[in-house]
């Protein structure tokens, strides 16, 4: 046994000298008093840059808001009157879904009042009204009244006209018959006391055409009156209309209705509290919200906010719900950024008929933009070395590091927007899309020899 393992043990040692016979007799050896070995040269893969309009993916946090929140209000004071079901309960109580009002088609009147969550008893309105409303018609009476006095006017003008002819024909009667009796009373043919008679029957038509006339302008000045009276009637009712209306409006205030379809959020207020007129912003009813839809708001950092435009498409996750992920596009940003977070105010809106998506849930959003079409390398073949954005150029066989101005980047290429002229520091110049680049270049150096892959040179 003891042999055994000896002659396995020589075997080995034997092994082990042969191998390192092996590496002594292949290691190079640099002649005495060379310089260091020159390296051979690297093969890389080049590529031309591309004219690429690049996708950017703005990626941030956001939250789900109410598309709009409404605080209630009371408009009047009185004692809240809330409405039960049959088994006691409040009906418009926290998470009631409310009916808003509905408009007509031109989406301007409204057909149909909003529900009522609760109203105010305030019996001193309910009589106001009333009282406005008896002055309304007793307007309306008075204007009748006005009127018919109009009417009696205008027939006891047309009295006095008839009054005036009558008298007229008179008068023309006895201006005949006194002529006709001077003339007889020069020849002697009548008395002269017949003459004075018919003489003085003249001057009574006379008088008498003149008093009927002056009864038809009377007459005239009356109907006037008359009809200055209805205009005033017509202003008054006008004045008891609006009166009533005022009244019928603030009466109108005593119901909280629902100023949309939406949700209660939160209920303040029990039967028989007294509320009145807000007197600051904590003496709210109710708080109410619109859902269908609901506002995506994303808050898009400084960098990336001229990118960010209406129409942008967006994809959003939304952590608490299972599902597909939501699209949409961007509705309407704040177009000025917060002078605090540097941030553009973003919204997207979402629709929201099954109510699954609620105020306050955490969203994932992606916006998507569409860069204009600009020259591109690959994200590999750009570095940055000392605040200093750079690629490597491959010329007469040489890696040249040339300096770039770069633009955007969606993770795979970079926008190249200039490079700096060789031999020339401060002078940059455009790209022309001829230019061979080093498809990557991490672990090259400025002057480095390199050969080229063929199969990795496309033609420009």
């Amino acid at each position: 046994m003891r042999e055994r393992t000896r002659a396995i043990t020589f075997c080995f040692m034997l092994l082990a000298a042969g191998l390192f016979v092996a590496v002594g007799c292949n290691r190079s050896t640099a002649p005495s008093g060379s310089a260091e070995p020159v390296a051979a040269a690297s093969t890389v893969a080049v590529i031309h840059p591309q004219k690429l309009s690049l996708k950017r993916v703005v990626e941030q946090p956001g939250t789900i808001q109410a598309y709009e929140e409404t605080v209630l209000f009371a408009r009047v004071p009185g004692y809240v009157r809330l409405a039960y079901d049959k088994e006691g309960r409040i009906i418009h109580d926290y998470g009631r879904t409310i009916r808003g009002p509905k408009y007509d088609s031109s989406g301007a009147k409204i057909v149909e009042p909003g529900e009522v969550l609760a109203e105010l008893v305030v019996p001193e309105l309910v009589q106001r009204a009333k009282l406005k409303q008896a002055n309304v018609r007793q307007a309306e009476s008075d204007i009748e009244q006005a009127q018919k006095a109009v009417a009696s006017a205008e027939a006891n003008i047309a009295a006095e006209e008839a009054a005036v002819v009558e008298a007229k024909a008179l008068y023309e009667r006895w201006e005949s018959e006194s002529k006709r009796m001077a003339k007889l009373a020069e020849g002697g043919t009548v008395d002269p006391q017949t003459n004075l008679e018919a003489r003085n029957q003249f001057k009574a038509a006379d008088a008498r055409v003149q008093s009927m006339q002056a009864a038809v302008r009377k007459a005239k000045a009356d109907r006037d009156k008359a009809v200055a009276d209805v205009q005033s009637m017509q202003a008054r009712i006008d004045v008891a209309k609006a009166d009533a209306a005022e009244a019928e409006a603030m009466l109108e205030y005593s119901k909280i209705r629902a100023p949309y379809d939406g949700v209660i959020t939160s209920r303040k207020v029990a039967s028989g509290d007294f509320v009145q007129p807000a007197g600051g912003q904590s003496d709210w009813l109710f708080k109410v919200v619109r859902l269908d839809p609901v506002r995506v708001v994303v808050a898009v950092p400084e960098v990336d906010a001229e990118l960010v435009t209406e129409k942008s498409e967006v994809k959003l996750t939304v952590q608490a719900l299972p599902g597909p992920s939501p699209t949409g596009t961007v509705a309407r940003t704040s177009w000025a950024l917060d002078a605090g977070s540097r941030t553009l105010h973003t919204e997207i809106d979402l629709p929201n008929k099954e109510g699954r998506l609620r105020p306050g849930m955490y969203v994932y959003a992606q916006i998507t933009n569409q860069l204009l079409e600009q020259w591109t390398l690959p994200a590999a073949a750009v570095i940055k070395q000392d605040n200093t954005t750079a690629c490597f150029l491959i010329e007469s066989g040489k890696a040249i590091r040339t300096q770039l101005q770069v633009g955007r980047s969606d993770g795979q290429f970079v926008q190249v927007l200039k490079r700096q002229k060789q031999g020339s520091p401060t002078v940059w110049e455009d790209f022309n899309g001829g230019e061979l680049v080093a498809t990557r270049a991490a672990g090259l150096t400025d002057g480095q020899a390199i050969q080229f892959n063929p199969t990795a040179n496309p033609s420009p």
